[in-house]
């Protein structure tokens, strides 16, 4: 038993010894709390810039964070703070869990969007909704100390190592598909020229546990008094016209979209349909370049006055 304890010591200090050094070197991911990497340095970015009581929260996925330009909102209206919460490939029964524990860690929020398109609507069966331990990332999030034991906590090598690989050139915005960059309003802006072409992306039908997720989310949201706008993002054509030729699977989203809001305060703007965008505002079939996103969302807070401080 000494010989166990002893090995599980010296292992224990190689550990810490090689997390030290990886940080001194720029190369030290976030604690793995989501096990994501993108989704995990969403979390270290409110940890190291706390928002400072925002009133209006951007929700969804991927698309959602590197889509919204958030300057934009402040732009137009001076007093808003808003905060973009999405992360990066979450289903709507995950994005309903980010939204229960954003919402209630920043009550000062009165304004939510929520973007969607059908590929944030079609596998929530079966995908965990837990993103991650709330307790533990409140106790992040508070923490101005060392946060050495929750490498301890979430300890997976394997992981660590891949991430340690690349996370330093995303962090400087040296790999244009995948920059792990901030706005201070917690927007990922994709600010490459290039273009991508992504093999897989497909969407086959709307999935009817996301529509529950969305029908609690929107009556929990409007019920605490908050205005919900659900919009949809704008998607490159070329890109998914195998998946959705003719716009069928589109309109059956907007139907359940529609459907689920109903009876609520919610209001829902078609942005797939309506936003005046075009090839070059795309870097991928469902991501925007940040002029895009820019285009895109002062479109959309035209349309529907988000953010605007009641």
């Amino acid at each position: 038993m000494a010989g166990s304890v002893a090995t599980a010591l010296v292992a224990g200090a190689v550990y810490f010894l090689a997390l030290v050094t990886l940080e001194r070197v720029g190369r030290l991911p976030p604690p793995a709390f989501a096990n994501s990497l993108c989704a995990d340095e969403k979390l270290a970015f409110l940890r190291d810039n706390p928002p400072k009581s925002p009133t209006a929260l951007i929700l969804g996925s991927s698309a959602a964070w590197r889509g919204i330009a958030s300057a934009e909102i402040a732009r137009r209206y001076p007093a808003a703070r808003p905060l973009n919460g999405s992360f990066c490939g979450l289903q709507l029964n995950q994005t309903e869990f980010v939204a229960d524990y954003l919402l209630s860690r920043y009550p000062n929020v009165q304004d939510v969007l929520l973007l969607l398109s059908p590929i944030d609507m079609d596998t929530c069966t079966g995908t965990d909704a837990r993103l991650f331990d709330r307790s533990d990332v409140d106790d992040y999030l508070a923490s101005e100390g060392p946060i050495w034991s929750y490498y301890f906590t979430y300890f997976d090598p394997v992981s660590l190592v891949r991430n340690a690989s690349f996370v330093k050139a995303a962090r400087e915005n040296r790999l244009p598909f995948y920059p792990l960059i901030f706005t201070a309003y917690g927007d990922g802006p994709q600010t490459t020229d290039k273009s991508r072409k992504i093999d897989g992306e497909r969407f086959d039908a709307i999935d009817p546990a996301c529509v529950s997720s969305l029908r609690r989310l929107a009556h929990r949201i409007t019920a605490g008094g908050r205005q919900l706008t659900v919009a949809s993002l704008p998607l490159l054509p070329a890109g998914i016209e195998q998946s959705d030729p003719t716009g069928a699977i589109h309109d059956h989203m907007v139907r359940e979209i529609e459907s689920a809001i109903d009876g609520t305060s919610a209001v829902f703007w078609d942005g797939e349909r309506f936003a005046q965008v075009d090839a070059r505002d795309f870097v991928d079939p469902i991501h925007l370049r940040w002029t895009g996103a820019a285009r895109f969302t002062s479109q959309l807070v035209t349309a529907t006055g988000f953010g605007a401080v009641k």
